[in-house]
């Protein structure tokens, strides 16, 4: 009996560490990642949200600023390093975002 828990609490950490494990990176998985860090080269970036039903309407949006915004950046050349990065297995770049959201 006690073999037998021994052997599961062994399977269930290496079925825990394998999940864990890096994801081999692709470049489609890469942009999907990168997409709004691109984004976001110009420091700036939000959405606006309407809509209606039977319980009445409703609207929503959101602004996010980067530090990007001190010193914008060309969204293609953003786009490019960071795909790149990820494809070396590096991660994000740093730096900070603030976003602001509310709904009505």
């Amino acid at each position: 009996m006690r073999t037998a828990t021994l052997s599961s609490l062994g399977l269930a950490a290496l079925l825990a560490l394998t999940a864990c494990s890096d994801q081999v990176m692709s470049e489609a998985r890469a942009e999907r990642l990168c997409r709004d860090e691109a984004r976001l080269a110009d420091g700036f970036a939000g959405n606006v949200g309407v809509a209606g039903g039977t319980g009445g309407a409703r609207a929503g949006g959101s602004i996010t600023i980067s530090n990007n915004i001190l010193r914008p950046r060309d969204e293609a050349a953003v786009m490019e390093s960071c795909i790149a990065r990820r494809m070396a297995g590096r991660g994000g770049p740093g730096g900070f975002r603030l976003t602001v959201s509310g709904a009505t």
